[in-house]
């Protein structure tokens, strides 16, 4: 049975880098100690901040600890597979390195041309779909230069649909999608002027969820840039929860009535007169708490089904780590087989070579005691052989002596 479980996810943080968290959770019944997370990411992708090791140190039972990376993407990113590997020592000092499994990281900046819609549709659009919310305040900049830069930011890119003047500000709808995937991006933005303050409320709704960071993070990033540049200053972002109300306000109260009781405009001297803006106060508290109530829904079945995703995650885990596990003892069952066998077979080997060197070596001595024999019989051969021929020459210089001794005594007695 694993002793832990491993749980990711990540978000798009504002200029694109993504912060990627690795949560171990101790299941076992004991501490598991030098917990380290090291990352395993495609470099040609991402830029890491910091190490790719993470020391989580000991973790008690039931208690989760989270490794947090953040990766800057060198370009746009869709479906790039980030994974890991969690290394720690058991209860019984035994060391395991379970893997993650890989985690697939979106994180896209569309590339965008206009899309030419009426508002009806631009409204229409906007009760489906994916949302994010931004929300940024300035201060030293009037609203009219902070709505010029907003459609310097989006010109070419973002069809202007609509501008609404509210009190103290404007509202912007604008409407884009992607080359080639035909995905759309609505862009509803609100700046106000607030105490002095500047506020930029920013909407973005589309079709698919996973290029909507990346087209609010490059707007946003773009219009700091022009506001920064006319010596203006950024003095704070606006909380997530305020965004979605203040838009919700601003553009419900700015709703105008659809259908046939719209409301009539009049063209004079080139300027726009609204003669009757109908609006219901309760029936828009009504959608709204109905929109509201669907998007919580919504959130819901997402919040579900990332769950029940985890969930699924994990077993398959769980049963990768198992099979894994199986697979190791297996791999390592073989592979000390293979190590006996070797062994054994390099024992026998060394028998023989060693049979065969003391062969040989026995060979060698008997073939020089052989040789050495031969030798000194050839040495005594030699030997006796001078020695008798010595003998003879001898025996024959005898011979002769006494012949000449011979016949030097019969010469004497004549």
């Amino acid at each position: 049975m694993a002793d832990i479980e491993i749980k990711r996810g990540y978000e798009v943080l504002p200029g694109n880098n993504v912060r990627f968290g690795i949560r171990v959770i101790n299941t076992s019944d004991s501490a598991i100690s030098d917990v380290e997370v090291i990352l395993d990411y495609n470099k040609s992708f991402f830029d890491l901040e910091g190490s790719k090791i993470r020391e989580l140190g000991t973790i008690p039972p039931d208690v989760p600890q989270t490794a947090k990376f953040v990766l800057k993407p060198r370009g746009c990113i869709h479906k790039a597979e980030i994974g890991a590997m969690v290394s720690y020592r058991d209860h019984r000092w035994k060391k395991r390195t379970p893997e993650m499994q890989p985690k697939e990281v979106h994180c896209v900046c569309p590339f965008l041309k206009e899309k030419s819609i009426t508002r009806a549709e631009f409204l229409t659009l906007l009760d489906s779909g994916y949302l994010e919310e931004r929300g940024v305040n300035f201060e030293g900049i009037m609203v009219d230069k902070v709505v010029d830069f907003l459609h310097h930011t989006c010109k070419n890119r973002l069809y202007r649909v609509d501008e609404i003047p509210i009190e103290n500000g404007a509202i912007l709808y604008l409407a884009g999608d992607t080359l080639g995937e035909k995905v759309y991006y609505l862009l509803t933005a609100v700046v106000k002027e607030y105490e002095g303050v500047t506020q930029v409320f920013l909407r973005a709704n589309s079709d698919k969820s996973h290029g909507l960071n990346g087209f609010l993070n490059e707007i946003l990033d773009n219009l700091r840039h022009l506001v920064l540049s006319a010596e203006a200053r950024e003095i704070g972002i606006i909380k997530k929860e305020q965004v979605i109300n203040i838009i919700d306000s601003v553009v419900q109260r700015t709703m105008f009535a659809g259908g046939e009781s719209a409301a009539s405009v009049n063209i004079k001297d080139s300027v726009v007169q609204r003669t009757e803006i109908k609006e219901d106060a309760e029936k828009q508290r009504r959608e709204t708490k109905e929109r509201r109530a669907r998007e919580e829904g919504e959130r819901k079945e997402r919040e579900s089904a990332r769950q029940e995703e985890e969930e699924r995650d994990a077993r398959e885990e769980s049963e990768k780590r198992e099979r894994g596990e199986q697979e190791k003892l297996r791999r390592e069952g073989e592979e000390r087989k293979r190590k006996e066998k070797e062994e054994q077979e390099r024992i026998r080997r060394e028998e023989a070579e060693k049979k065969e060197r003391e062969q040989k070596a026995k060979s060698e001595q008997e073939k020089k005691a052989r040789e050495e024999a031969e030798r000194r019989k050839k040495e005594e051969d030699e030997r006796r052989r001078r020695g008798e021929e010595g003998r003879k020459a001898k025996e024959a210089a005898e011979q002769r002596e006494k012949k000449r001794a011979s016949r030097e005594e019969a010469r004497l007695r004549l």
